[in-house]
């Protein structure tokens, strides 16, 4: 009897229960007439004016780099630097064996009294050829010799000379010096090793990073912009070193001459006065090149552009649904878009909750400063933006 009472109240419970959730289903259909609205948020195309703004990443190389090497066959003396320091134009950096030049130098010294000597001895020989000639005294073939003699010591006494100067040239090599002002590199040979003149592996590479440039590879589309830029005045280039909020300011410089055929690209070059060296040769930077504003232009925010096997689209809000409506994104900038397509300024896109829409599908706009409804019945309509609070009176 029991047993009868408890399967009696269970079919009941389950009977009741049925009829209660198709019930309330129906009323909810007659009720709404469809599916509950999907809750979005959205934001307004503006038509705007923005910066036009070129970011591309660049590689930081030296203004001048130079390999230092000996011109002579000599040993390294002395080292007047050390690693990595700070040199300028002109300091003495090396002192090579200079003992066999000057031995040198010495003998081509002697050879030039020599030929002065002999110079004069044809000097005078010529002279008083010269005059008995006049005189009627001396022959024709006479004082031609001693013309010939005269004039070929006069040009050994050149070659003496210029072999001095030659040698005292050899001399100088002995010192060698910065030619320009920077930083040294490594030391590649110490003191007391032998160096061959413009061997392949350079004393040490002396980088001017004072100023700096950075190279940068720019897509062939921004020629024209660049160029323009540049004709119009000096174009501001900001360099930023990883996350570092404090960016390097320079300026454009340089516009290759040719596109390369094979990237699209062209090679562009900024300048940085880089007194405070943030900037280093080699290092990778986020660069950022300021090219002026473009007017008249519609952007949305970053988040509305969603991304497709067909190309990129938004949702676009209109009597309450959302339309799917392909987008053109022509670059971004700081979060916002800039856009073309078939919409105008004014219009409503979604810029969350677009994952679960469909096309066609109705919506209940949600402002993010308003709450989330608790269930997705809760209202069919736009929810209005919530008032603006006060400020008490005084």
């Amino acid at each position: 009897m029991n047993r009868t009472v408890v399967v009696i109240s269970l079919i009941l419970a389950l009977a009741a229960g049925g009829w209660y959730f198709l019930g309330s289903k129906a009323g909810d259909k007659a009720k709404g007439g469809g599916p509950a609205p999907v809750n979005v948020i959205t934001a307004i195309i503006e038509q705007k004016s923005v910066p036009l703004d070129l970011k591309v990443i660049g590689n930081v190389v030296p203004n001048q780099s130079v390999a230092i090497k000996s011109r002579i066959d000599s040993a390294i003396m002395e080292i007047h630097f050390k690693d990595g320091d700070e040199v300028k134009k002109g300091d003495t950096l090396f002192l090579l064996d200079r003992r066999t030049l000057e031995s040198q130098l010495q003998s081509l010294k002697s050879n030039l009294v020599r030929d002065r000597a002999l110079l004069e001895d044809a000097r005078l020989k010529y002279t008083r050829s010269k005059d008995l000639k006049i005189k009627g005294y001396e022959t024709v073939s006479n004082f031609d010799t001693a013309k010939a003699t005269y004039e070929s010591q006069q040009a050994a006494v050149a070659v003496a000379q210029a072999a001095i100067d030659s040698a005292n040239v050899q001399l100088g090599y002995t010192v060698i010096t910065s030619p320009i002002d920077g930083r040294a590199g490594t030391i590649n040979l110490t003191a007391g090793n032998n160096v061959k003149a413009n061997d392949t592996q350079p004393l040490v590479t002396v980088n001017e990073i004072k100023p700096i440039r950075a190279q940068l590879a720019v897509p062939q589309t921004y020629l024209a912009p660049l160029r323009k830029a540049m004709a119009n005045g000096a174009t501001e280039v900001q360099a930023t070193i990883n996350n570092d909020n404090q960016p390097v300011v320079g300026k454009l410089t340089y516009i290759d001459n040719a596109i390369d055929a094979a990237s699209g690209t062209f090679v562009a070059r900024a300048t940085f006065e880089n007194l405070d060296e943030r900037l280093w040769p080699g290092m990778f930077v986020n660069l950022t090149v300021r090219l002026g504003n473009e007017d008249g232009v519609l952007t949305v925010p970053e988040t509305a552009i969603q991304r497709g096997q067909s190309g990129d689209y938004m949702f676009v809000i209109a009597g309450g649904k959302a339309t799917k409506t392909p987008v053109t994104v022509i670059r971004t900038l700081d979060g916002q878009a800039v856009i073309t397509g078939a919409f105008k300024e004014g219009d409503a896109v979604v810029v969350d909750g677009a994952l679960t829409l469909k096309d066609g599908d109705a919506v209940s706009v949600r402002y993010p400063d308003a709450p989330k409804p608790a269930d997705d019945n809760a209202s069919e309509k736009p929810a209005e933006k919530p008032p603006e609070k006060s400020e008490p009176k005084q």
